[in-house]
């Protein structure tokens, strides 16, 4: 106020030629002057500039939350919301590996992965691992998703798996955005921890989207869980061939102690079969399981797996299962050539196999 009203006496002084408010004092012109200066630049702009603003650009530029109980003036939360709006708008022209093959089909697939065979950690340093476990037959795929989903690493594991693992924040918010409103068990807890630790830690302003409540063979998340957790195998014998699949998940979700009932139960649904349980006694996990025998049952994951390919070695199970299941139903496969065909299929699946086709990963 002070200076504003040194800076009307200057302008009322020098509105016209000659002497005007000031009477001719000359130097009481010079000091209105040099007081108008000091008070703005040193009461006004620098006190403005260093203490008011940096109070707000310099979180920002280290990334930290600022006026965290006042959101109307939290610059931080403004140009976090800019930059993720111009992330998300990148976002939406996808690099050169998110082709159309890979748009809805990997966010559902990934999250069905994820929930069966993935992990999402909180370290005690504050650090986030986001891991998936692979056999190490598995590599190629791993690699793929390595190459399609951004910085991170393939780790050795003892005993015959590997493991896919993420900590950069670019990733985690890649990831996020693909398999956000996807997740389908009470393994979303993890997710909705990365969500709540990615806005804290980095300022972010990510949604936690419910669980997909859609039908369960409308999109890829199954092929994904299948591809973690599910088993393709033939019993054959001189009475009879069999084919048969089974999908293994515990019953209980440990760390919210939710029951994976509901989802496995929907699955059983969709393929017509019953939901069976394996107690152990004494152990630690009793585990539900998914049995598909019948014929009309395989028709059906047959049908669905056509349409939503699995991507990693059990598509080369699946393919071997395929063409057994096909000699059964045109009643083939009691004859000496149909058993020929069915001892050759069989002894190229699960751990059988030496010889691996990874052409299905070219389209990703």
């Amino acid at each position: 106020m002070i200076g504003t009203a040194f800076s009307v006496l200057i302008r009322l002084e020098l509105s016209s030629p000659g002497v005007q408010v000031l009477q001719g004092d000359h130097q009481l012109f010079n000091v209105i002057i040099s007081a108008h200066a000091f008070i703005m630049i040193f009461f006004m702009v620098m006190p403005g500039l260093v203490g008011g603003f940096g109070n707000y650009f310099l979180p920002i530029h280290c990334g930290s939350p600022d006026m965290a109980n006042n959101k109307k003036l939290n610059l931080n939360k403004w140009f976090t919301s800019i930059r993720n709006f111009t992330y998300s708008t990148n976002r939406s022209q996808p690099n050169k590996n998110l082709n159309k093959y890979t748009g809805q089909y990997l966010q559902n697939y990934l999250a069905g992965l994820i929930e069966g065979d993935g992990y999402i950690s909180i370290t005690n340093q504050n650090r986030v691992i986001l891991g998936i476990t692979f056999n190490i037959k598995d590599r190629p795929l791993a690699e793929k998703f390595l190459n399609i989903l951004g910085k991170g690493s393939i780790v050795t594991r003892s005993g015959n798996s590997i493991e896919l693992r993420f900590s950069s924040k670019k990733t985690l918010c890649n990831i996020i955005e693909l398999i956000n409103g996807k997740f389908r068990t009470p393994k979303i807890d993890q997710l909705f921890k990365l969500i709540d630790w990615m806005n804290k830690q980095h300022s972010m302003d990510i949604k936690k989207l419910p669980l997909n409540d859609s039908s369960i063979l409308n999109d890829s998340w199954l092929s994904g869980f299948i591809d973690a957790d599910g088993h393709f195998y033939i019993r054959n014998s001189l009475k009879q061939i069999i084919c048969k699949f089974s999908l293994e998940q515990r019953m209980i979700y440990p760390k919210t102690n939710e029951s994976y009932n509901f989802i496995l139960n929907k699955i059983c649904l969709a393929l017509n079969v019953k939901l069976h349980s394996r107690i152990r006694e004494g152990q630690k996990d009793s585990y539900y399981i998914i049995r598909v025998e019948n014929q009309n049952s395989i028709k059906l994951l047959i049908d669905y797996l056509d349409i939503y390919p699995l991507l990693s070695s059990k598509h080369l199970d699946f393919l071997c299962w395929k063409i057994v299941f096909n000699e059964i139903i045109n009643k083939n496969h009691m004859t000496v050539e149909g058993r020929k065909i069915v001892f050759e299929q069989k002894g190229q699946m699960n751990d059988s196999r030496i010889f691996f086709n990874w052409d299905h990963l070219k389209n990703l």
